[in-house]
C-alpha cells in the first residue's frame, strides 16, 4: 500500500434490543502524515467489553482510547511488536483497575485490529471479535475465535457439528483484562483494490451470516452496508451489543449513479498531502522507490479461518426477502412508527429491480427496507413495557 491510497470506511454501532448500554467500542485512528503511514499505517479497531455493572464499558473504551495512543508512540519495534505490546499493556491496565474497586471485579474485553501498513494489512486480536476480507466473491475470516467453541474444535475434541450443537457460544477462552495475555497476530497480508475489510463484535457475527456480512460489504458503501447490517441483527433479536467498522480499499463508485466517493481529500491519489502536491511523475517514482516491507507477505491461505462465497443469489435474496415482509406484517400489527409511504415506495423500487432482475439493486431495496423496520423496531421496543 501507498500513502496516498484511496480508503474509504463508515463505522455503526447498536445497544441492540435486549441491552440496556452499550459495552462494545470502536476506534479509527488514520496516520496523520506520511512518517506516521510509513511506520505505523492507518488503525481500525473494535473492543466487545464484559463485566457487571459499567466495567464491561470501561474496559472495552479503555482498550480503545489507550491501544491507538501506545501504539503510535511506540519508537521502536516493528508493528506487530507495537502493537502486541499495546494490548498486553492495556490488559494490565484494565486488571489493575480490577483490582482496585470491588464492582469492576472480572472486567475485560475482547479486542480486534487492522493495521494497513506499507508492507500489507496486519490482524492483531484478542477474544471471539472477528476481522474479515472481502475480495472476488469470497468472504474470508482473517482472525481466529479465542471462545470454547473454537478451540475444542481446534484440538480436535468435537466437530464443528458438534461444537455448535452442546458448547455455549459466548464462553471466550482469552481476553484483555488478565494481568497477561497472548496476543495472536495474522500477516502481514497483500492488500488489493477494491478489497473490504470488516470489524465486528459477536452481536453482528451471531445473527448475521458471513455470506450475508460479505454481499452487502462488498457492494454497498461502507455507510450503507454498516447500517443495514446493525438493523439486520437487530431484527434478528438484537440479543447483544452490535457494532461494525467497513474499510474499503480504493474509492467508492455507485454503480448505478457512477458517483464517485473518496471520502479523504488528503489520501486522494495526486491531491496535496501535507501541502506538497504530487504529481503523476512524483507517484510514479514513489512507488518504485518506496520502502521495502518489513516482512515478506505471508501465504493467504494459512491466514483464512473460515472461507464462503458470498453472492447476491436467490437464496439469499428469498431469506432477507422473507424476514423484511415478516417484519412488516409484525409492524402493522403492532402499530410501530413506520413512515409507510416511504417503506411502500421502497417495496415498489424492489418489485421493478426483480422484473427488471436487477440482484444489488433488489438487495438495496431490501436493506433500505430492513433499516427502515429495524429503526421503528427500537423504536417501538422503548415504548412498550416488557
Amino acid at each position: 500500500m501507498n500513502w496516498d491510497d484511496i480508503i474509504v470506511d463508515a463505522s455503526a454501532t447498536d445497544t441492540g434490543m435486549r441491552r440496556q448500554n452499550n459495552q462494545d467500542s470502536h476506534a479509527t485512528v488514520r496516520a496523520a502524515n506520511p512518517e506516521t503511514w510509513r511506520r505505523r499505517g492507518h488503525l481500525f479497531m473494535v473492543a466487545d467489553g464484559m463485566g457487571a455493572h459499567a466495567a464491561g464499558e470501561l474496559a472495552s473504551k479503555m482498550a480503545c482510547d489507550m491501544i491507538p495512543h501506545g501504539y503510535l508512540k511506540a519508537k521502536v519495534g516493528a508493528p506487530g511488536e507495537a502493537i502486541s505490546q499495546a494490548f498486553r499493556d492495556v490488559s494490565a491496565r484494565i486488571h489493575a483497575r480490577a483490582d482496585a474497586n470491588r464492582d469492576f471485579d472480572g472486567m475485560g474485553t475482547t479486542c480486534s485490529t487492522l493495521l494497513l501498513l506499507p508492507e500489507g494489512a496486519l490482524v492483531a486480536h484478542v477474544g471471539d471479535s472477528r476481522v474479515y476480507r472481502i475480495r472476488d466473491g469470497r468472504v474470508d475470516q482473517l482472525s481466529f475465535d479465542h471462545s470454547l467453541v473454537w478451540e475444542l474444535v481446534r484440538r480436535k475434541h468435537l466437530t464443528p457439528e458438534q461444537a455448535n450443537v452442546s458448547i455455549p457460544k459466548n464462553v471466550i477462552t482469552r481476553s484483555l483484562g488478565p494481568a497477561e495475555v497472548e496476543v495472536d497476530l495474522e500477516g502481514p497480508l497483500a492488500v488489493r483494490e477494491g478489497d473490504v475489510y470488516l470489524l465486528c463484535s459477536d452481536g453482528l457475527s451471531g445473527p448475521v451470516a458471513d455470506p450475508e456480512l460479505g454481499a452487502f460489504a462488498a457492494n454497498f458503501h461502507p455507510r450503507d452496508a454498516s447500517r443495514y447490517l446493525v438493523h439486520l441483527a437487530n431484527l434478528r433479536g438484537g440479543l447483544d451489543n452490535i457494532t461494525v467498522v467497513i474499510v474499503r480499499i480504493g474509492a467508492w463508485v455507485d454503480p448505478e449513479s457512477g458517483e464517485t466517493d473518496q471520502q479523504d481529500p488528503a489520501a486522494k491519489r495526486g491531491r496535496p498531502v501535507d501541502g506538497v502536491a504530487r504529481s503523476w511523475k512524483d507517484r510514479l517514482i514513489r512507488r518504485f522507490t518506496a520502502p521495502k516491507p518489513l516482512h515478506p507477505l505471508a501465504p493467504e491461505d494459512e491466514h483464512r479461518y473460515r472461507s464462503c462465497e458470498c453472492p447476491i443469489d436467490e437464496k439469499l435474496l428469498d431469506a432477507l426477502g422473507r424476514l423484511a415482509e415478516e417484519t412488516r406484517e409484525t409492524a402493522i400489527a403492532q402499530a410501530w412508527p413506520v413512515d409507510w409511504p416511504k417503506l411502500s415506495a421502497h417495496r415498489r423500487a424492489l418489485q421493478e429491480s426483480q422484473t427488471a432482475g436487477r440482484s444489488r439493486l433488489v438487495l438495496r431495496e431490501i436493506g433500505e427496507t430492513i433499516s427502515m423496520l429495524g429503526q421503528a423496531g427500537r423504536f417501538h421496543r422503548k415504548q412498550v413495557p416488557t
